[in-house]
């Protein structure tokens, strides 16, 4: 857990503590003392006003056990919400576990890099568009899962040469690059339908690309044409003109 983070919610603890809990409690209090008669907020103003003006030893002391409460209270806050992090990460882990040890299939697709060549050990444009591809047909058919770092056996292979190409290098460098990819072939507007996220498996990372299906067709721009794709078994399938709107016709009306 990153040390800003902490002192952040420590910060923010102290300020709830000071500004939030120690005035109302002391403003219920003096209501109370009252019987009830009066209006609140007029207590709460005062127990403001007393809080800033008054600085001898009692009330430093009560400042000081308010903010630890405040602090206490937004470091349990902190741990809670990184307890359920960590749960919905293990979760989405096992989810994509399940994933790759049932294969590719319509929703289900592998692959082993994003835009380097394994065989000619250089990056290879013509990749990219294969991604594209996949990500064309899932917007067309249904939701998919496109992994990226994984051989069509679901061998782990990792995003390390991949990542070496780009020139923002890393986990950020390859979530941005796949975005400008989706950007470039179909359109900003397409953007929100894909979600990227990285696990490790195997000490290798993978990048695990969340497709949702599009309620309008989707093009791919190759050169100066546009192409239709859609997911057919465990692959990709580009329709002619007459077949695409005889698919559309079926699917998206």
């Amino acid at each position: 857990m990153k040390k800003r983070k902490v002192f952040v919610f420590i910060f923010i603890g102290l300020a709830l503590g000071l500004f939030i809990i120690q005035p109302l409690v002391i403003s219920l209090h003096m209501y109370d003392m009252q019987g009830g008669n009066g209006e609140w907020w007029k207590s709460l103003l005062a127990s403001y006003q007393q809080e800033v003006s008054s600085w001898d030893l009692d009330q430093a002391i009560i400042k000081l056990l308010f903010g630890l409460l405040g602090i206490a209270l937004s470091l349990m806050f902190m741990v809670r919400q990184r307890i359920f992090q960590l749960t919905g990460r293990r979760d989405k882990l096992e989810e994509i576990r399940e994933l790759i040890a049932a294969g590719e299939n319509q929703q289900v697709e592998f692959k082993s890099t994003l835009r380097w060549d394994l065989r000619q050990f250089k990056p290879n444009k013509a990749l990219e568009d294969v991604i594209a591809k996949t990500i064309a047909g899932f917007m067309n058919t249904q939701e998919g899962h496109l992994i990226i770092g994984i051989d069509d056996e679901g061998s782990i292979l990792g995003l390390e040469q991949d990542c070496g190409t780009l020139k923002k290098p890393g986990k950020d460098g390859f979530e941005q690059y796949i975005m400008q990819l989706v950007s470039l072939k179909f359109g900003t507007h397409f953007c929100p339908l894909v979600k990227v996220a990285f696990y490790q498996f195997e000490e290798k990372d993978i990048c695990y690309v969340r497709v949702h299906k599009s309620q309008k067709p989707v093009y791919l721009n190759l050169g100066d044409r546009s192409h239709f794709f859609i997911r057919t078994g465990n692959g990709t399938r580009e329709l002619d003109m007459p077949e695409a709107l005889e698919y559309l016709e079926i699917h998206l009306n």
